[in-house]
């Protein structure tokens, strides 16, 4: 074998390093250790702490469904008129509700994968 061929190891980096610079493995280790412990630790706080901001987007994002659920349940000739067009002004005119709806239903999906974004907080 040369000089110039780089031999790859299966071995962690610590390990490694440890290897080639000398040092203590053991304090190597044990900070090691440490800071994944508090990794997890900070990831869970965050989300304790962000708890508020994802139930706040699930109410955000699923309120106008349920609302406009119960207004059909109840006066089904009040929301009907989003699906049904005026047939006496232009006939077989297509109901201008349903690209009402898609579009609200794009903002919907837009503002939860926002706040979803906002919520979300890498370590």
């Amino acid at each position: 074998m040369t000089q110039k061929e780089i031999v790859v190891t299966p071995l962690p980096t610590a390990v490694s390093i440890q290897r080639e610079v000398g040092g203590n493995l053991a304090e190597i280790l044990d900070t090691i250790s440490h800071t994944i412990r508090e990794r997890v630790r900070i990831k869970g706080e965050i989300q304790t702490l962000t708890a508020q901001g994802r139930i706040t987007g699930y109410v955000i994002s699923g309120l106008p469904i349920i609302l406009t659920l119960f207004l059909y349940a109840i006066n089904p000739g009040y929301m009907g008129r989003l699906f049904v067009g005026p047939p006496w002004i232009i006939p077989n005119m297509i109901p201008c509700g349903w690209p009402i709806v898609a579009l609200g239903l794009i903002m919907i999906a837009i503002g939860a994968a926002v706040i979803r974004r906002i919520v979300d907080i890498e370590v």
